[in-house]
């Protein structure tokens, strides 16, 4: 036993994506010593789950004591890799959790875990809310124990303990059978695994030696092994929701921005703006649309997988009594009747969370959608500038070919007269009796209608140049103003 805490425990599950559903657990293992501490079942049909419960002392026969966890922890990540890596992948490694059984859980049992920016303290939660923190409860449904078990077994679980004004971070953790253990900022993406680390506590106060060994059997080992559905869904639970949380806040926050900052433009801004910049802009709107429904695609999948989770475990709640009458082998009259308490009228602490963060998703998905709208509006306001720009080019280039079409008629006309005068006198003879001088005032009056034509056509086009030098000069001297 451990001489600080005498009723001392701790333990760590290692859970772990499997593709292969036909995996099953090598038949050899590579010494007694892992075949004895090391054990895995499978969760669901894609995820399996290892508990590694650290070693005594060969000589003393006392458990490693709590200040020792990092060591144990490499050490379990260590037989995991020796044993299993040429089953699966490591890399899909979702998480794992640090579960510490003791008389009592206080806050004596610190866990620190070196991060980044500094040292990261997991703390009991029930220090500041205690009723609202302890997510299951385990009786003696008999009563046998009434003397001994004064308080139920209760499980909590343990948070962060961050500085006022600081940023909540979400972790993952950096596993090495080498190295140090480091906790690390989550990463956006499906390239990066973002195993969770997480810390609970099981305060099952003072027992005797076999209701201790029963009520260890009943949590932690066996073929009911309470404890492996209940983490497992947790860490599932914690791994889904804070990489998609930390996913949709990263995304908001620039979306938010650039929503404000398109928002300001006004329209006469946007007429000074030219071409290239409308598109330019059009084409950021247009990958910040793509990124957010990436996201939204994810959070609905994280979502639908956090409900199976909490069905899951609420089912297994359900029947796990059941099961245990079922399963143990306990002689009848050495056997404890275990009753688990996860809900009552009003709150179920356990399932509560799995809702939590549900509704959390789901607020993110509303928002991100809302911002969605506000931005295909503004995209809306975009597109219809550049649209008029076009319309406005197209139909000066169709004036501009009319035009040009008919200074190419007069001037081909004009060209055949100058060059062909023999032939025009001829037309004229039958007309009169003196053609040259009738031949002379067409070209005359020719030439006045040309001149005439090219001043009706050239002057709304010198019109339209001076307009748009006029808007270039305008937008220069509001750019100016912005400016100063």
């Amino acid at each position: 036993m451990n001489t600080q805490h005498p009723n001392l425990n701790y333990e760590f599950y290692f859970l772990f994506q499997v593709k292969d559903d036909a995996w099953q657990e090598p038949s050899f293992l590579s010494s007694p010593l892992i075949q004895k501490n090391l054990h895995s079942i499978r969760i669901d049909k894609d995820k399996r789950l290892f508990r590694y419960a650290p070693p005594p002392n060969a000589k003393t026969g006392e458990l490693p004591p709590l200040n020792d966890w990092e060591q144990h922890l490499q050490q379990g990540w260590a037989h995991i890799l020796t044993c299993y890596q040429d089953a699966f992948n490591p890399k899909a490694f979702t998480g794992v959790a640090l579960l510490i059984l003791d008389e009592s859980i206080s806050a004596a049992h610190q866990i620190q875990c070196q991060t980044i920016t500094g040292t990261a303290t997991f703390k009991p939660a029930t220090e500041k809310t205690p009723n609202e923190k302890i997510l299951l409860k385990v009786t003696d449904g008999f009563g046998e124990l009434i003397n001994s078990l004064k308080n139920p077994v209760t499980l909590e679980e343990f948070e962060a303990d961050y500085q006022p004004g600081v940023e909540r971070i979400s972790w993952q953790i950096q596993l090495s059978a080498t190295q140090p253990i480091q906790l690390l900022p989550m990463q956006v993406g499906e390239n990066y695994p973002n195993p969770i680390f997480a810390v609970y506590g099981l305060a099952h106060g003072v027992l005797p030696d076999e209701a201790a060994d029963q009520l260890q059997t009943f949590l932690c080992s066996s073929k009911v092994a309470l404890m492996w559905r209940i983490l497992s869904r947790l860490i599932m639970q914690k791994w889904q929701f804070e990489r998609l949380d930390i996913a949709a806040y990263q995304l908001r926050q620039p979306m938010d921005s650039q929503n404000d900052r398109y928002r300001q433009v006004p329209d006469a801004r946007l007429e000074c703006a030219s071409n290239k910049k409308l598109e330019l802009d059009l084409r950021a709107m247009t990958q910040m649309e793509a990124a957010a429904k990436q996201i939204l695609a994810r959070v609905d999948a994280g979502t639908k997988t956090l409900e199976i989770n909490r069905y899951n475990l609420e089912r297994h709640l359900h029947r796990s009594e059941q099961v245990w009458q079922y399963l143990d082998d306990t002689p009848e009259e050495k056997k404890f009747e275990w009753t688990l308490e996860w809900q009552n009228n009003t709150e179920t602490p356990l399932l509560d969370s799995f809702d939590l963060d549900i509704r959390k998703l789901k607020n993110h998905t509303t928002y991100l959608q809302d911002a969605l709208t506000y931005l295909d509006g503004i995209r809306t306001r975009w597109q219809l500038h550049l649209d008029g720009r076009r319309l406005q080019y197209e139909s000066n280039i169709q004036k501009m070919l009319l035009a040009l079409t008919f200074i190419a008629a007069f001037a081909s006309v004009v060209a055949f007269i100058t060059q062909n005068p023999a032939d025009v006198v001829f037309l004229l003879q039958g007309l009169s009796d003196n053609p040259e001088q009738i031949a002379q005032i067409g070209h005359l009056l020719l030439i006045g209608i040309s001149l005439l034509i090219l001043i009706f056509f050239v002057l709304p086009f010198v019109y339209f140049f001076l307009k748009s030098g006029w808007e270039k000069l305008r937008c220069l001297f509001r750019q100016l103003q912005d400016l100063f």
